[in-house]
């Protein structure tokens, strides 16, 4: 915020009010993909029994977590890696390079650490266990077309778009409180100092969201979505096969961004056969829950106390 209250701008990002923000994350519960047949029938009961559902709609669910366990154990293991293809197309690679050549791209991916690939949808394994089906179809245009990378590659690798977030000061307790949709928000750099000797001492922090850029990480010959659910799916219903992302190796599976809380075990992402992300758009795997929708939140706050010396 600039003296004046009002908003402050600092490349891509917005600092909006907290009605901007509650617009785009509607009060009421969504529809939530969820992969839960991968979950043991414990676990699945657990989760579900802590989102409030009626008794009708809880018993509804357990039996389709039955039935997609039963699924699962007809199905194939997992055989071979995707297809992973160059893109040529120098309209395509000019539209990626106004993201690649960001100094806060460069700043989170170094150069010789990854590359711009294509890579086949169809074995791509998620350890994020849901998508947002309401917030996934909003993403993109309706040029969104199979036939036009071009319309994809904006969508994977977006420019310019801004990050909306929600400053709230809370004076009682001298907090400030950033929230955001995106869940790569977080605190990425200080500072600190005085302006001239009488005035007063400045700590400031820097919060950014980060590149929000589809990214696809490979770990023994696996090929894990990082970042990009939502786009990825809508890329999904859309049609395409293929998706347009920054591709890395990872040496360990934590490098891939897959031992969050939330997400799957690794006993399962590699498992014989772990989930795939088409599994989202099967009708047994694929298993709709209402939930309310989730921000990030960073909240700042100086604790004033006192300490023998």
């Amino acid at each position: 915020m600039n003296e004046n209250g009002g908003r402050k701008v600092q490349g891509d990002q917005v600092m909006a009010d907290e009605a901007e923000l509650r617009r785009l994350i509607p009060p009421d519960r969504r529809d939530h993909c969820f992969l839960l047949g991968f979950y043991s029938d414990q676990e699945s009961r657990q989760f579900l029994q802590g989102k409030n559902l009626q008794q009708e709609h809880f018993d509804e669910l357990v039996k389709r977590c039955d039935a997609a366990r039963v699924r699962i154990t007809t199905l194939l293991p997992l055989s071979g890696e995707p297809e992973v293809r160059p893109i040529l197309e120098p309209e395509v690679l000019l539209e990626i390079a106004k993201v690649t050549e960001r100094p806060d791209f460069k700043q989170v991916f170094p150069e010789g650490t990854w590359s711009i690939s294509l890579v086949e949808l169809s074995l791509i394994v998620p350890f994020q266990p849901n998508v947002d089906i309401a917030y996934a179809d909003k993403q993109g245009e309706e040029s969104l077309n199979p036939r036009n990378l071009l319309s994809a590659v904006r969508l994977c690798f977006p420019y310019g778009k801004p990050t909306t977030l929600a400053i709230n000061f809370d004076q009682a307790q001298k907090a400030i409180t950033v929230s955001g949709i995106n869940p790569s928000l977080q605190v990425v750099g200080f500072n600190w100092g005085q302006q001239d000797t009488q005035g007063p001492f400045v700590v400031s922090m820097y919060i950014n969201a980060g590149p929000n850029i589809v990214q696809v990480s490979r770990y023994r010959g696996r090929y894990f979505l990082s970042n990009g659910y939502h786009r990825v799916y809508r890329l999904m219903k859309a049609g395409f096969t293929h998706i347009p992302c920054l591709l890395k190796n990872a040496s360990n599976l934590a490098e891939t961004g897959a031992l969050a809380p939330g997400f799957f075990s690794e006993s399962v992402l590699m498992a014989p056969r772990p989930p795939l992300f088409p599994d989202f758009g099967d009708e047994v795997l694929g298993i709709t829950v209402p939930i309310h929708g989730t921000k990030k939140v960073v909240r700042i706050r100086p604790d004033e106390f006192l300490m023998a010396g």
